[in-house]
C-alpha cells in the first residue's frame, strides 16, 4: 500500500512539473515591450549628414517613454530622432505577467538623397548609463546597418517605421509595418536582411526580442555619391 501511495505522489509531482515546464515554454517569464504607435520624422533641412542614429527608449510600466538614451550619435540628426521617439507609445514589457520598466532599441536611418544604396558607417557606440548596465534586460544592438534603395520611378520623401522580431541569435524574423509609405515600404523591408544584430539578453542569457527600425527617405536629386 505504501509503495502505491509513493508511486502516486511521484506521478503527481512529475505531472505537475511537466505542466509547469510546458507553461513556461508557452509563455516566457519576460516579454519585451511592443510598439503601439509612432510619429513621422522631420526631414533635416540644414544638416548634410546621413547615416544611422541608435537610441534606447526607456519605457515605463504604463508604456510611456520616460527617457531616450543615445547609443550612436550623429550630430544634427540625433535630436530629430530623440524628439520623435519621445512621443511614441508602447505596451510595457512584462515579467511573470506583470508590467515592468524596460528599454526598446530604435535605429533611425537618415538616407542620403541618391538613387542607389550605399553602406552605412555606424557611429561609435556610446557607453550605457550605470542604471542601464545594471538592468536585467539588455536590448539588442545594431552591429551592421544598410541604406534601402530608392525606387527609380518615385519622387516621394518620408519615413517608414518597422518593428523587427529578433531571435535569440540576433537573426531578423517577422517584420511589422508601424508607419508605411507605399512607394518606400517595400524597399525598407527588403533591406532588413542586410542588417546584423547582437541578440538581447535577460540575466545574461540570449533571448528573442524586438527592435524598431526607422528609415527617413529624402527625395532623390542626384545619382552621385554623397560625402560624410
Amino acid at each position: 500500500m505504501m509503495r502505491l501511495v509513493l508511486a502516486l505522489l511521484v506521478f503527481g509531482s512529475a505531472h505537475t512539473l511537466i505542466a509547469q515546464t510546458e507553461t513556461l515554454r508557452e509563455k516566457p517569464p519576460f516579454q519585451p515591450a511592443e510598439t503601439l504607435s509612432v510619429t513621422d520624422f522631420t526631414l533635416p533641412m540644414v544638416c548634410d549628414l546621413h547615416g544611422t542614429v541608435v537610441l534606447d527608449a526607456l519605457v515605463s510600466e504604463t508604456g510611456e517613454v520616460q527617457k531616450v538614451e543615445v547609443r550612436r550619435d550623429l550630430a544634427c540628426l540625433t535630436q530629430l530622432a530623440v524628439h520623435a521617439v519621445e512621443g511614441w507609445k508602447f505596451s510595457p514589457a512584462t515579467l511573470a505577467g506583470k508590467p515592468i520598466t524596460s528599454r526598446v532599441p530604435v535605429a533611425v536611418t537618415f538616407r542620403p538623397p541618391v538613387s542607389s544604396a550605399v553602406p552605412v558607417s555606424l557611429p561609435t557606440l556610446i557607453a550605457q548609463s550605470e542604471a542601464a548596465i545594471q538592468a536585467e534586460f539588455q536590448p539588442a544592438e545594431v552591429i551592421r546597418a544598410a541604406f534601402p534603395n530608392y525606387p527609380p520611378t518615385t519622387i516621394v520623401s518620408g519615413t517608414v517605421v518597422l518593428e523587427v522580431a529578433l531571435s535569440a541569435t540576433g537573426k531578423a524574423g517577422e517584420v511589422k509595418v508601424l508607419h508605411g509609405l507605399p512607394p518606400l515600404t517595400a524597399e525598407a523591408k527588403a533591406v532588413v536582411g542586410d542588417w546584423r544584430f547582437m541578440a538581447a539578453t535577460f540575466n545574461g542569457r540570449p533571448i528573442s526580442s524586438r527592435i524598431v527600425l526607422a528609415f527617413v527617405f529624402q527625395e532623390v536629386f542626384s545619382d552621385g555619391p554623397v560625402g560624410y
